[in-house]
Order: C-alpha cells, then structure tokens, then sequence
C-alpha cells in the first residue's frame, strides 16, 4: 500500500521497498567494484593513473546523461521497467568489462554501465520518496545501508578471487547471480505511480526546483566526489603508500565501507527524529576529521583508523542530502531524483579524473589533498541550510 507524507503512524516496508533495496544493493557492488579492480585492469592494459581514471570518468558521464532525461524515461516506460531496465543493462556492461581485452572495449562497458545504473537508482529514489513521505529520510538511508553492505562484499570478493587463482573476473558472477534471484522473486512487483506524475512529465527546465534543492544539489555533489575519490582510489593509494600488497590493499578498503555502512545504520535511525540538515553538518564534522589521519598517517594502522573514521562519516552524507533534496522539491520527485543523478555522476565523472591526473604528476599521496576542500565546502552547506529550520527538514 502507497504511503502518503502524513498519513502513515509508523515506517513500514512492503515488498516494494525490499525490491528496491536488493536492486540498489547490486547497483551498489556494480559501481563498488570498479575500485578494486583497478589495480589489477591497470596491470593487464599497463595503464597509468589518468588512462585508468577513465573508466570511472565514463561511468560518470552515464549518469550525468541519464541525469538530464532519466524523468522523462521514467514517464513513458514506467518505473518497474525503468528499475529492471537499469539493472540488467548494468549487467550486461559488467559482461562487456569482463570481455574486454583493451580500454577500447573496457571504457564503453562502465559507460553502459554507468547511464543504466543511474537510471536504476534515479528511479529507486523516486519510488522510495512518494511511497515513504515524510519517512523518506528513512528509507533512502536505510537503501543505502544496503548499498554500503554490498560495497562491503565488493573488495572482500576481488581480492579472495585474486588470491585464490581465479582473476578478479570471478568476483562479478555473484552480483549476476543475485540479481537473477531478485528478478524471479520481484520481476512482477507492481509500483504505484505518484499521484502528481502529470508534474513529473514537465519539461527538463520547468521552474519547479527551489533554491534549497539546489545547495543541498551542491552539497550531495561534493559529497560524491569526496567519497568516490577515496572509494576508486583508496587501494592504489594504500597500495603506494603504505607498502601493502594489492591484493591487501583492495581487502583492507573493505575497512571503509564498513564504517560507511555503520554510518548509515546510524543516520537512519537518528533521521527518525532529526532534520538531515543537521545530520549532515555532524558527519562532514566526522569525516573531516578522519580524513587527514588516512591522507597523512605514516603508518598502515593509523592510515587503515582514518580510513574507517572517514567512512563512518561520510556514509550518511549521500542519502541525507538525497532525501533533502528531494523533499524541498514536493511535486516534482522524479525530475529531483534525475538531477541529482546528474550532480553525483558529475561529480564522479571530475573529481577521480583529476585526482588520477594530479597523481601521475604529484603522487597519488599529495593528489589525494584535493578531498579536503570538497569536504569543507559541503560542511558549509549543510550549516546553512540548516540555518532554514523547518524548511531544511523532511
């Protein structure tokens, strides 16, 4: 049964919200697992930081063009074929990565995999928010505890596949072969549709998107980009910096996306109560605070410390300022969902290149500098809008 802000006494799932979670879980692993990989894809194609840096740049420009008509798709194909579409056509990018023998062939398959995935999870965010209302909050966090969770898995899998002998190609048959498990427990799961989705057909530059959405638009951006650029780069940097093997270094990112994950438990319950505003405000604190401890302890325990403060931070960053942002924008969930999708996937599509970039020249341990002015900027958002009460809450 659809949920209406206000008319629900308690937060409920349905076997659409478990639905959409199994899906952001696999998208979650899918868009993970590129990190982890990397070292390993850098070593075969004998690519340097800024080539590689391309497949995750291609990823990104996906989302970004999915981000500018993903309403519109969503609008004319339906929201259970925009949810599944998206999610099988990540895998078969996924097939083609694996398939590909050059970044001729490697780079195209994470852009597949990139606009499919964006239009999966622009189409979750959608569903979630008008099912949940005024719990919104809740139910995006707790998808991305989900999400946080399969993250977890991603690294752990490449790198007990590349120890055992089998390649880091093994690692990607467990997502194909859950997402088959979803899909024949789910595929005929209806969606209830909003009641405004006449609104949510209007043109791509209807003035319908306030302010607010834009700084907490801003604020999501940097918050990506800051996650993303320690979630792809964290195993190379460990790697380099540290002394660990590659293998070990793709196992030990596992310690940040644990701690994102436990970020997220915890911004979902305390989002029952609190406004995002100032849930976002105490995270970027924590994570600016990690951070520095990663970027320049000496040695590997602290290195690993900061890692996992950093991710207990930054974890409640991106589905806080989601539900925020899409809640200052009633009326109009899908196109607030896209936009946002083309904020985060421009956000992917920059800031990794540039760290790439800067650590063929600098080293990957100076380039890495970069996250802390992005962090800061997105703390100075979260401030001011939660300077707007009531209005920065959901």
């Amino acid at each position: 049964m659809k949920q209406t802000r206000g008319a629900q006494a308690a937060f409920a799932r349905d076997s659409a919200t478990w639905m959409t979670y199994g899906l952001v879980g696999f998208f979650a692993f899918m868009e993970t697992v590129l990190g982890p990989i990397m070292p390993f894809l850098r070593r075969e194609l004998d690519l340097g930081y800024a080539a590689a840096s391309l497949h995750f740049s291609a990823f990104a420009l996906g989302a970004v063009l999915l981000g500018f008509f993903g309403d519109r798709i969503v609008g004319r194909w339906g929201r259970r074929a925009a949810l599944w579409g998206g999610a099988f056509g990540m895998a078969a990018g996924a097939l083609l990565l694996i398939l590909g023998q050059s970044a001729w062939g490697t780079v195209p398959a994470t852009f597949a995999m990139g606009i499919c995935g964006a239009l999966l999870i622009v189409t979750s965010q959608a569903v979630l928010s008008d099912r949940h209302g005024e719990y919104s909050a809740v139910a995006l966090t707790e998808s991305n505890v989900t999400a946080s969770a399969c993250a977890i898995i991603a690294p752990l899998l490449v790198g007990a596949s590349a120890a055992s002998g089998l390649g880091w190609r093994a690692a990607l048959v467990v997502p194909a072969v859950a997402l088959v498990l979803l899909a024949a427990r789910y595929f005929s799961q209806p969606l209830d549709l909003p009641t405004n989705a006449a609104e949510n057909d209007a043109p791509a530059d209807a003035p319908t998107l306030p302010p607010l959405y834009w700084a907490f638009w801003v604020l999501v951006a940097l918050g990506v980009a800051s996650e993303w650029c320690v979630g792809y780069w964290g195993a190379d940097f460990l790697a380099d910096g540290t002394g660990l093997t590659r293998p070990a270094a793709a196992t030990s990112l596992t310690a940040y996306f644990a701690a994102m994950l436990a970020g997220r438990v915890v911004s979902s319950r305390l989002a029952r109560t609190l406004p995002p505003a100032i849930l976002l405000a105490a995270t970027l604190f924590l994570a600016l605070f990690g951070f520095p401890l990663f970027w320049l302890s000496p040695g590997t325990l602290l290195a690993l410390a900061g890692l996992f403060v950093t991710g207990l931070g930054i974890g409640g960053v991106y589905p806080l300022g989601v539900s925020a942002a899409i809640a200052s924008a009633p009326g109009n969930t899908d196109a607030a969902a896209a936009r946002l999708s083309v904020g985060g996937g421009g956000a992917i599509l920059v800031a990794p290149f540039v760290l790439g970039a800067l650590a063929d020249r600098v080293g990957i341990g100076t380039a890495f500098g970069i996250v802390v002015p992005m962090l800061l900027a997105a703390l100075v958002l979260a401030l001011i809008a939660g300077r707007r009460g009531p209005q920065a809450s959901v």
